[in-house]
């Protein structure tokens, strides 16, 4: 029987067709991967000048094993797995059992048989001239070049001991080797392959090709997705010639990447200010952000690292050189990536009519949002289209392209990197380097775009090193990066010099200046670096003032609120922050304005608070609703909330932490206010330290921050300025805590410091050892997983999401958030494993409503249950949030 008697795809329903021919399916993706791969597009364009290939040759090369990619589904084994009643197929009454996944099946079918196929004159292959030396690099090439395409279900596979007899068999009712066999000789006359000696013989050339895989391999992947679409792809089991199915397959092809956003990129237009952005012509630039307009734009993926303080137009900047870098052909795209929800939430929504202006009107660029709790964010689901209809699963273990497709389609976490316009956390396009399902979509989501990441100082040794490798495979293949930073020890700002170089292959130079503020540019020219004012307005200096108990802080505050001002303490612990809550409120004359903020709220009164928090200490709060105002709050005030105080008190943390604190006292134009005052809470200070020094005095700041050298470093330099003083200061108090100051640290504080630098370096290491090794390709041979077991960030302890439930008047269980919309996400609070562990266990008479519950609500399926008030042990309060028993 001929090739057109194997399916493709699998109908779920009783339509006009049973099935999608196997023939039809692979030319569906392929005509995909044919568009997405035109000549005139700059990727395109960029991978064959890499491979020293024209762009139509390259094209013809990639999307000829784009269109046998499904190979293994010749295997009768996989044909058994659906028999329509109306096809004239093989039949599978003797199938084998099908033991292995289909796109194994293809590598292990193509191992097998490639010498005898590539024989075929339809195929020009040059192998009956290559020498001996060169046939021996043949089969390192080929598997090279052919694992992207068996490996697009998001991992690459290889045949190993699988034997092709196990599963493909011969029969009186077919030769299933011969069908394929047959089918890609057929296809080679159609999209010819382009094969060249020097190709297939050289090392180099390999060595290129394997550079380049995994972003081959996200285009296959999403070829094969978006060729899946039953919307646009008919499924047909009439026969016709391939050449004529090309012809539709190639018109529907066109529809879908219409359809999804992908059939062209949106046009920039050229940087013409930022009065065209706003539609003010009283917008004067920040020394920044003139800066970013004045810079010489150089040839090539290139670097720009922006050092400002708080307030002097960073973001506005790195959106100048966005567009500049758009309109001058270095990117077609942009990814915003931020360190928290909360910060990506603000940016979505400051991107959403800023981003049109980088584009002309008619391009109707895609805007995304991407992190892990997007569906409770009401601005990007009211932008969410709805799914496309699904296949029947062909197996539990052999999900279909299309099912993926759809799921993927709904979560734009992994949407965002392929969408014109990505806002999101950090940590979707570090997953492009973890060993995911679909990593490789990532990265080909992120080739030729700018990717912009905020708050680079914000981030551990575990996730810089992370971001080192992103930064070195995101230049290896065309994009470009802007760093915006406030606090950047220069130890830091080489190291990511010095990965972006790597993956440009030129000698690591390292950065010159001093200043700051500076701007760096990087690129194969080298490193420039220029040294600017800041914008007056936000150059300033913080008296800092000093308390060694708790209670001073506590008289402090109420000083303060005696005077009708607002205050915040930002606490280094939880417990730490209800302790002191709980001392205010009682002395406070109006305990309505005190305010707790934390994390270990449920998810709704969250939201709730960081609303409250907003409304009284934001940037259009009036005086009479901040008057007497007191928060009090843990590291989440300083990370998210455009907010500012009168008066900030702090536990002692490192000085980068500080002066990111500081960056809320009084930081929006008021009436008049006292001289700025960061008073830190610290141990006495002394020359001679003992190792106990700060666990005597704040033990849950010990917990946190146990390189206690960085406390009293901090102290010091502090002490010895009397104040913040920004930016004159920035560098001098950053480099007196990071710099090579190892011969200040007293004696009893070298073992925690060397204890922490082993961390540092542990942290590191697991970054490079969690991390796929990009540099040997897209091959096997490493652990992939599911989305569940490797993190983008290093935590020393588990989280757990705890589900608070209640009863209801009837003894039924419930959601805390019951009734409201995404219930089961807001009804969530996040613990450490240790903390959750002393939370009651759920009793036995309510688990069979709770598994009633998870069936209900998918976003409960890991999460650990807790009924609030069957707990004698632990409570919980939306004002408290969750009080752990001893």
């Amino acid at each position: 029987m001929s090739y057109f008697s194997y399916w493709g795809k699998a109908a779920s329903d009783d339509g006009n067709a049973e099935c999608h021919l196997l023939p039809y399916h692979s030319l569906d993706v392929a005509a995909v991967g044919w568009h997405l791969l035109a000549p005139e597009k700059r990727l395109t364009q960029q991978l064959a000048a890499r491979l020293g290939l024209e762009p139509d040759a390259l094209r013809k090369l990639l999307v000829f094993w784009l269109g046998i990619h499904d190979l293994g589904k010749f295997s009768r084994a996989f044909q058994g797995l659906f028999q329509p009643s109306r096809a004239e197929l093989v039949p599978s009454a003797n199938a084998p059992t099908y033991l292995e996944r289909h796109d194994r099946l293809g590598a292990v079918l193509w191992q097998a048989n490639w010498i005898e196929w590539l024989g075929c004159d339809t195929l020009q292959w040059p192998h009956g001239r290559l020498a001996s030396k060169q046939r021996r690099q043949l089969g390192k090439t080929l598997t090279m070049l052919s694992t992207p395409f068996f490996g697009h279900h998001g991992k690459p596979v290889e045949s190993g001991q699988c034997r092709a007899e196990q599963f493909f068999i011969h029969d009186e009712s077919g030769n299933d080797v011969e069908a394929a066999r047959h089918f890609i000789a057929d296809w080679g006359r159609i999209v010819p392959p382009v094969w060249t000696v020097e190709q297939l013989s050289s090392s180099d050339w390999r060595d290129t090709l394997q550079a380049l895989s995994w972003t081959i391999a996200g285009w296959a992947t999403l070829s094969d997705w978006l060729g899946s679409s039953r919307e646009y792809f008919t499924y047909c089991q009439e026969q016709m010639s391939l050449a004529e199915y090309w012809t539709l397959a190639l018109k529907r092809a066109e529809a879908v990447l219409k359809g999804t956003g992908f059939a062209r990129r949106p046009k920039a237009l050229p940087y013409t200010g930022m009065a065209s952005w706003f539609d003010s012509p009283q917008i004067t630039p920040t020394p920044l952000q003139k800066a970013t307009e004045e810079l010489t734009l150089s040839d090539g993926p290139q670097l720009c690292i922006l050092e400002d303080v708080t307030g002097a137009g960073k973001t506005e900047a790195a959106c100048i050189l966005t567009q500049r870098l758009l309109a001058a052909g270095h990117g077609e795209g942009l990814y915003f990536a931020l360190p928290t929800m909360a910060t990506s939430n603000a940016m979505y929504s400051r991107m959403g009519n800023l981003h049109r202006h980088f584009f002309t009107s008619d391009s109707a660029p895609s805007l995304v949002l991407s992190h892990g709790a997007r569906d409770l964010n009401d601005e990007f689901m009211g932008s969410v289209e709805d799914a496309q209809p699904e296949d029947g699963e062909y197996a539990a273990n052999d999900m279909t392209a299309s099912s993926r497709c759809n799921r993927w389609l709904a979560d734009s976490r992994k949407k965002a990197l392929l969408a014109d316009v990505g806002v999101g956390t950090i940590d979707q396009a570090l997953m492009a380097l973890l060993p995911f399902r679909h990593q490789s979509l990532r990265l080909y989501g992120l080739a030729r775009k700018v990717l912009v990441v905020d708050e680079v100082h914000a981030y551990d040794h575990y996730m810089q090193g992370l971001l080192g490798q992103l930064l070195t495979y995101h230049a290896r293949q065309g994009g470009s990066a802007i760093l915006l930073t406030a606090t950047l020890p220069l130890r830091m700002r080489d190291e990511l010099l010095h990965a972006w170089q790597a993956g440009l292959g030129v000698e690591p130079q390292a950065s010159q200046q001093y200043d700051f503020p500076l701007l760096t540019h990087t690129g194969s020219h080298g490193v420039t670096e220029t040294a600017l004012a800041t914008r007056p307005e936000v150059a300033r200096s913080v008296d800092i003032g000093w308390l060694t108990d708790e209670e001073q802080g506590v008289d402090a505050i109420l000083e303060a609120v005696s005077r009708g001002e607002c205050v915040a303490w930002v606490r280094n612990t939880v417990d730490d922050a209800i302790r002191a809550f709980e001392a205010i409120q009682q002395r406070h004359p109006d305990a309505t304005r005190c305010l707790l903020f934390h994390s270990r709220f449920a998810m709704c009164d969250r939201q709730r608070i960081e609303a409250d928090v907003i409304q009284r200490l934001g940037k259009h709060s009036t005086p009479d609703i901040r008057r007497g105002q007191v928060l009090i709050s843990t590291q989440v005030f300083q990370e998210s909330l455009d907010c500012d105080v009168d008066l900030m008190i702090s536990d002692i943390a490192p000085i980068d932490l500080l002066i990111q604190r500081a960056g809320r006292l009084q930081r929006h134009a008021r009436g008049p206010r006292r001289e700025p005052l960061l008073q830190v809470l610290a141990p006495e200070w002394t020359d001679s330290p003992d190792a106990q020094w700060l666990q005597r005095a704040l033990p849950g700041t010990q917990a946190v921050y146990r390189d206690t050298s960085l406390m009293w470093l901090t102290q010091r330099v502090l002490r010895e300025a009397g104040a913040l003083r920004m930016p004159d200061d920035a560098r001098q108090l950053l480099e007196s805590v990071y710099g090579a100051v190892i011969d200040l640290v007293p004696d009893a504080l070298q073992d925690a410091r060397f204890e922490q630098k082993g961390m540092q370096k542990m942290a590191a290491s697991m970054a490079n050892f969690n991390s796929l090794r990009l540099e040997d390709g897209y091959i096997s041979g490493q652990q992939w997983q599911e989305e569940q077991e490797i993190g983008t960030r290093l935590i020393d302890e588990p989280t757990v999401n705890v589900v608070l439930l209640v009863r209801t008047a009837e003894g039924d269980l419930t959601l805390w958030a019951s009734g409201e919309h995404h219930a089961a996400m807001l009804s969530q609070a996040k613990l450490r494993q240790s903390q959750a562990a002393k939370l009651a266990v759920l009793p036995t008479p309510y688990q069979q409503r709770w598994e009633a519950l998870q069936e209900q609500h998918k976003a409960l399926h890991y999460a650990q249950p807790w009924l609030v008030d069957a707990d004698e042990a632990c409570t919980y309060s939306p004002q408290w949030g969750v009080r752990l028993g001893d």
